[in-house]
């Protein structure tokens, strides 16, 4: 039985793989619970920001969840699924390959909503409770090992959305923007293209799906990238940091001070600096002394295009969004939105 289409509702527009998972997810909810689940129109017109909208429910009574699928291979995600479609309109619903029962508890714990393929569950709203692990990993499912996802590989990706027009340079011009080397490139790009992300044409390359590919890298950055950026912890003045232009000591300023910078919304507590090595000169310049819980983290950049013209000692959008995200701080994640809303919305649009 397809309990996927109601009244002939055509599928919105998601990879073959994600809408496998999301018709294996709600048959096994149906066995496991008895509760049918079906597709809907997105009357909000948000299908942009999530994968779909699910109904679930009896028939006399049922809920709308903002689907949004993606595989739990790190801890931290179901916090970042909740921070990121919190806002979507409808309660969100992680939809994964598997979820274990840890991460399981974890969902319960912050009430994200969630469904996996082997008929675990957790449902909560109007007249629905539904709490459901323990079921085994299904034996046909492997876990993905995708080269966009590793520490070189997350690196061109950035490139590549910061830069969308890069996926049409030539190699060597796109190890040269991600700082990786050469060899690298062409098996991220196959990954890439396999899953449908890019246009597999080198003429007419493009980003296919750029908002899956930003989920993608902000869902890794924090466990894959981010550890070998060979962080250092420091204490300097807040007064001294705060109007601090970075440009001359080739830095950019992350985290709260981006979103400060970049939105006008958030006054920081807390300083992530990007910088090239060696950082002797800019430790000085701000009278930073070493100090393992200290105010100022100070990360290696990990890219090699140009300084953003308008805000030249900021990072890119797309890095403070993550670094804001990854703080799981509710002001943070309210000007990450902000950001994701007035900067990378419209650009990754554009790209599209």
């Amino acid at each position: 039985m397809n309990v996927l289409h109601e009244r002939d509702v055509r599928m919105p527009m998601m990879l073959s793989k994600d809408r496998q998972i999301l018709e294996t997810a709600l048959l096994e909810l149906q066995r496991t619970t008895g509760l049918v689940g079906a597709v809907v129109p997105d009357k909000a017109n948000q299908s942009h920001r999530h994968s779909a909208v699910v109904r679930i429910g009896t028939e006399n009574d049922a809920q709308l969840f903002a689907a949004e699928i993606r595989a739990v291979d790190r801890f931290q995600t179901p916090d970042i699924i909740k921070a990121q479609f919190a806002s979507s309109g409808h309660a969100p619903l992680l939809v994964a390959p598997y979820i274990t029962r840890e991460t399981a508890e974890h969902c319960h714990a912050i009430q994200l909503p969630f469904l996996d393929t082997a008929g675990n569950a957790f449902l909560s709203g109007r007249g629905l409770h539904v709490y459901v692990v323990g079921q085994r990993r299904p034996m046909a499912l492997k876990q993905d090992r995708f080269r966009a996802v590793n520490a070189a590989g997350l690196q061109i990706t950035f490139a590549l959305l910061c830069r969308p027009a890069l996926v049409r340079a030539p190699y060597r011009e796109i190890a040269s923007s991600a700082s990786t080397s050469l060899g690298t490139v062409s098996p991220v790009i196959k990954d890439l293209e396999e899953r449908g992300l890019i246009r597999p044409d080198p003429h007419r390359r493009a980003l296919i799906d750029p908002k899956q590919l930003l989920d993608e890298w902000v869902t890794h950055f924090p466990i894959s990238l981010r550890p070998k950026l060979d962080a250092k912890r420091f204490q300097a003045d807040t007064r001294l940091l705060r109007g601090a232009d970075l440009s001359p000591d080739h830095a950019y300023w992350g985290g709260e001070v981006a979103a400060e910078r970049l939105t006008h919304y958030l006054k920081p507590a807390s300083f992530t600096i990007y910088a090239r090595k060696p950082i002797t000169k800019l430790v000085a310049t701000y009278r930073m002394r070493a100090a393992p819980v200290g105010n100022v983290e100070v990360l290696d950049v990990f890219w090699g295009f140009d300084r953003e013209p308008e805000h030249p000692d900021v990072v890119h959008a797309v890095l403070a969004y993550a670094d804001l995200l990854t703080t799981r701080e509710g002001r943070n994640i309210e000007a990450a939105k902000l950001i994701f809303e007035q900067m990378i919305e419209p650009a990754l649009n554009r790209a599209h």
